[in-house]
């Protein structure tokens, strides 16, 4: 890949994305947001693959992952009013066919145009897929862009507004804001594992959903950003004051801890 290869992608995103502005506050709103999403997680994927000093033209690579990997989120909101994929489609597949049909790639080699479209086609899976694992470069620029988009996600879900009237339903999947957490979310946190879409019932559960994203991180940069920008102790004061919350705060506080003194 050259820096001009990089160049022709970035504008033509943003020629692309410019047919989904919309009139209605609501929809422009999440089209804006996913914009800027887009951005922050090419800047992650930049930060992240210097920390791992790879090649220029690596990291030209990492920043075209970022820049196409949620292209199908923009046809899902104009579509479904909805970022669930369960409920509408699966945004990184749907993305992966916009990018084949535009053959926006047709100037890369076929290993490079292969293994962006395979990365983003795996980057929204629950476990990244034993032939992405068995490939070394596959494997590792899967693993940073779920470690750059992560890192952004779990910014947004800080910056959770208290009032109720300046939510976005959309970011929190539209689910109510009731009481207390769903079993199986606590369950799968306790075993040091990511908790699953389908358990979650309330917007707590989505707060711990995205803290359940720890024991999924990849490189020691993302623990030492998530560290700096403080996002994890954010999302943590936001839960409700009841019983559960404390034995959550204090098993994602020791592991935090126990990677932390790994990477040193």
């Amino acid at each position: 890949m050259q820096k001009e290869d990089l160049i022709f992608f970035r504008k033509w995103f943003f020629e692309y994305i410019n047919q989904f502005f919309s009139n209605d506050p609501f929809i422009q709103k999440n089209i804006e947001l996913k914009i800027k999403h887009t951005e922050r997680v090419c800047k992650n994927s930049i930060l992240l693959a210097e920390s791992e000093k790879i090649s220029e033209e690596e990291c030209m690579l990492a920043e075209t992952i970022a820049l196409f990997h949620d292209l199908g989120r923009f046809e899902q909101f104009i579509k479904y009013k909805t970022f669930r994929d369960s409920e509408s489609e699966n945004h990184a597949v749907l993305g992966v066919k916009i990018l084949n049909n535009e053959k926006i790639f047709s100037r890369l080699s076929g290993e490079e145009e292969n293994l962006i479209l395979k990365v983003i086609e795996c980057h929204n899976i629950m476990e990244v897929p034993e032939n992405i694992k068995n490939s070394e470069k596959l494997y590792f620029f899967s693993r940073l862009i779920r470690d750059a988009d992560k890192i952004d996600i779990l910014r947004l879900a800080s910056e959770e507004p208290a009032e109720e009237e300046k939510r976005n339903p959309a970011l929190e999947l539209y689910l109510p804001d009731t009481w207390g957490y769903s079993e199986p979310v606590i369950s799968e946190i306790l075993n040091n594992r990511m908790a699953k879409i389908g358990d979650m019932k309330n917007r707590n559960d989505v707060k711990l959903l995205r803290l359940s994203w720890i024991f999924d991180i990849n490189f020691p940069a993302t623990f030492s950003l998530l560290k700096k920008y403080g996002y994890l102790e954010s999302i943590m004061s936001s839960l409700p004051e009841i019983e559960e919350t404390e034995s959550l705060k204090t098993h994602i506080k020791e592991y935090l801890d126990t990677k932390e003194s790994e990477t040193r």
